[in-house]
């Protein structure tokens, strides 16, 4: 069994400096790493490490050895869009060696002939279009016709609108990028966010029948429909609600780092909401944890947690609410540790089950704790102390 993550992939550029930089200069940052980012994609590669802690545990992988981590039948599977070029090469190849296996649904970029307002002649190269014999125009005097110097063919002038759509469609569909400078008093982003199409159809035969976990960050609301709809029974009839009501024999959790407007007619797919303290729904511009948790209610969300960086982790589960603490990391460097959170809550979640929501807090926090004590989104998962939080699980 694995667990489906659906959403977005980015290139993530971290710089590291010892200052707060001053805004008119340059400066040289003190360390520097490049690697496949995203909520759901940061997530999915948690878990990869998880996963691959608790198989060094078992003896028969050790002697046996392994196969590459992201062709095995438990790698977590990413639904998401890479894109085109060299950037999404890079991006396939970092995840691919993290263990993860990817399901690009990019939408694929149309032949110039298929730019939506541009002419077929156009499109066409010039030697392809045939221009009309000057002695066939009508109108047009013999004497004319037969001066070289008057015989000008009729040409195609595409408009400017024309021209901005061929060159949109011919580009290259190139992945998000994300530029962080991480210094002493916090940091700075600077991302393109989502931007590429996606069409789950494409990788459709790819998904697999049964997942333990299906994770979405609502990111692109196509692949999020295509990952919460997973294993539900069809339905019949005319009851609206009745694809509601019929439930996959996995749990769906929701990542909400923030309110995103598309997420309103996919709540009642979701079975767990993790989100952050920026989760705000619509009318819940300063929402505490009661309303939120109210809020999502609604829709029959009945298992909400919501984290609130160094403070205790509030949760409403079943009727039931409670908080749990978190340990303090010192100088602690916070990239991903949202998404660290997602992925391990979701790798015990598909252990334990739904049954002791603390336990799942505590572990999840544990495995965040980590991955903020080391720069970047990559040092920690070799760490010897997520090795032991997979060991005491």
């Amino acid at each position: 069994m694995t667990a489906l993550f659906a959403g977005l992939t980015t290139l993530d550029v971290l710089h590291r400096l010892d200052h707060v930089p001053d805004p008119g200069l340059k400066v040289t940052s003190t360390d520097f790493t490049m690697a496949a980012g995203g909520p759901a994609t940061n997530a999915a590669v948690t878990y990869a490490a998880l996963e691959a802690g608790a198989r060094s545990l078992s003896t028969d992988e050790a002697v046996a050895g392994s196969p590459d981590p992201a062709t095995r039948a438990d790698a977590p599977l990413l639904l998401t869009a890479l894109g085109e070029g060299p950037v999404s090469a890079f991006l396939a190849a970092d995840l691919a060696a993290a263990g993860v296996r990817v399901l690009d649904a990019t939408t694929p970029t149309p032949t110039a002939t298929g730019a939506p307002g541009l002419p077929g002649s156009a499109a066409s190269a010039p030697a392809e279009a045939a221009a009309p014999a000057i002695s066939d125009i009508p109108g047009l005097p013999v004497s004319a016709a037969s001066s070289p110097a008057e015989a000008v063919a009729p040409t195609i002038h595409p408009t400017p609108a024309d021209e901005r759509n061929a060159a949109t469609a011919s580009a290259p569909r190139e992945p998000a990028v994300s530029s962080i400078i991480e210094h002493p008093s916090g940091r700075m982003v600077a991302s393109t966010n989502a931007r590429l199409d996606a069409d789950p159809a494409r990788v459709a035969a790819d998904l697999p029948e049964r997942v333990g976990v299906v994770l979405i960050d609502g990111h692109n609301p196509a692949l999020a429909q295509a990952a919460l709809t997973l294993g539900v029974p069809e339905v019949g009839g005319e009851d609206p609600f009745a694809q509601l009501e019929a439930r996959p024999p996995h749990l769906r959790v929701l990542d909400g780092g923030s309110w995103k407007d598309w997420l309103t007619p996919l709540l009642g797919f979701v079975d767990v909401a993790v989100v952050s303290e920026d989760f705000a729904p619509p009318l819940l511009a300063r929402a505490d944890g009661e309303q939120v948790a109210g809020f999502l209610r609604g829709f029959g969300i009945t298992r909400v947690v919501r984290t609130r960086g160094e403070r205790p982790v509030q949760y409403w589960w079943d009727g039931v609410h409670g908080e749990v603490p978190v340990h303090e990391v010192p100088d602690a460097s916070t990239m991903g540790a949202g998404d660290a959170f997602h992925g391990a809550f979701v790798w015990a979640l598909e252990r334990a089950g739904a049954t002791d929501p603390e336990r799942l807090i505590r572990f999840a926090s544990a495995v965040a704790g980590v991955s903020v004590s080391s720069f970047g989104t990559r040092q920690w998962l070799t760490s010897p102390v997520l090795a032991e939080l997979v060991r005491a699980w």
